[in-house]
Formats: C-alpha cells, structure tokens, sequence
C-alpha cells in the first residue's frame, strides 16, 4: 500500500533513501547508488504523517493519522529499548529526474526537519497551483550533530512529471488536392523552449 515493497522488473526495492553518515540520498536500496541530485519533484497530495517503526531486514511498519499533520497516539514499542520505540515520519511520492518516481518515507530526525522547514512554503502554494507538483531545490545538508539534514527549496511548481497534458481534438480539415510537384509540407518542431522544459537538466 505504501510503495515500500514494490518491486522492479528485476525484484529489487525501489524507494529513495537519505543518508546520514554522508549527507546524500541514494535509491532502491543500494547505498552505493548514490544520487548527484540537484532537485525532487514532490506531490504534495501524497503527503501522509504518522509513526513509523523501522529495523533493518524487516518490512516498516506505519501508523498514519487520519490527515496530514493531526496528532495521533504514540503506537505502543515493540520492546524497551529506545530502537524499538514508534517515532514520528512521513511519506511523500517524489520524482528524481533520470530515475523516476519513488515513495520516500522516513522516521529519522534529520529527514523530519527537512520536510518540516520546507512545508511552509509548498503548503501556502498549493491553492494557487492545484494539481501541480512543487520543485524543490537540494542545496546540499547543515550539520546538526549528530544529524546531516536535507537542505530543501522551494522555486516553483510543474505538471506532473509522466502525466500528458491532454491535447484538444482539431476538427477535421477538408482534403485538398496534392500534385506530385508540390512538395509535402514538413512537421512543425516544437518551440526549443517547450524542447528545454522536457530535459531533466532544465528542472533545477
């Protein structure tokens, strides 16, 4: 249900992942596909805010309030140990250009602030932007130790990425008459700025 089990062609998991020790995200998995990310494309109408408990060689297990950001009681630990307590996360669909989309989820603190501080600011465009994504700028991580946090900006809004915009039907033109001296009339290229809005180079 949360796209954290999904799966590839080849079986292997597919979510973006931040991490600490480096201060880089990393995809589907593998911490060595470290990403030279320059900036996400988030659907703000995916965001969900909850508990998670997450262990290594387990599936996370999530409790999620009913909306975005209402309070809900702490799920009972798993056991006594501090690790074994539900802590406070998120999910969010993103897009990361050249790769695709991919649910991140996270319970860790650094990647709370980040997604905390940026809020704000998607939350108070979504109004005038409705059913767009925000773009959303990765300028680096601050230290707070022990933490390495995300650096997130906002600097604008888009279409969803994979979703067309729907074209308007052309009524039909009536036939005309075509010699085989005149020459077939060539297709009309996009503008080179609707050609540069469509690179993922272009985005950020």
């Amino acid at each position: 249900m949360l796209g954290l089990t999904e799966s590839n062609s080849s079986g292997e998991l597919q979510y973006l992942k931040w991490i600490n020790a480096i201060g880089k995200f990393a995809v589907d998995g593998n911490d060595n596909i470290l990403l030279d990310l320059k900036g996400l494309i988030i659907d703000p109408a995916s965001l969900k805010t909850g508990y998670g408990y997450i262990t290594r060689g387990a599936a996370p297990e999530w409790v999620w309030a009913p909306t975005p950001g209402a309070k809900i009681a702490e799920p009972e630990p798993k056991g006594p140990e501090y690790q074994d307590r539900f802590k406070p996360g998120f999910y969010l669909d993103v897009f990361i250009p050249g790769t695709g989309w991919r649910p991140w989820s996270s319970n860790t603190k650094g990647c709370n602030i980040a997604v905390e501080s940026i809020w704000p600011s998607i939350h108070n465009g979504i109004a005038a932007n409705d059913g767009k994504c925000a773009k959303v700028a990765f300028k680096g991580h601050k230290d707070i130790d022990p933490m390495k946090v995300p650096v997130l900006e906002l600097i604008g809004w888009v279409s969803r990425p994979g979703e067309e915009e729907p074209q308007a039907v052309q009524p039909a033109a009536a036939a005309v008459p075509v010699t085989k001296s005149e020459p077939k009339p060539k297709p009309i290229s996009p503008p080179a700025e609707a050609q540069a809005e469509a690179t993922d180079d272009q985005w950020f």
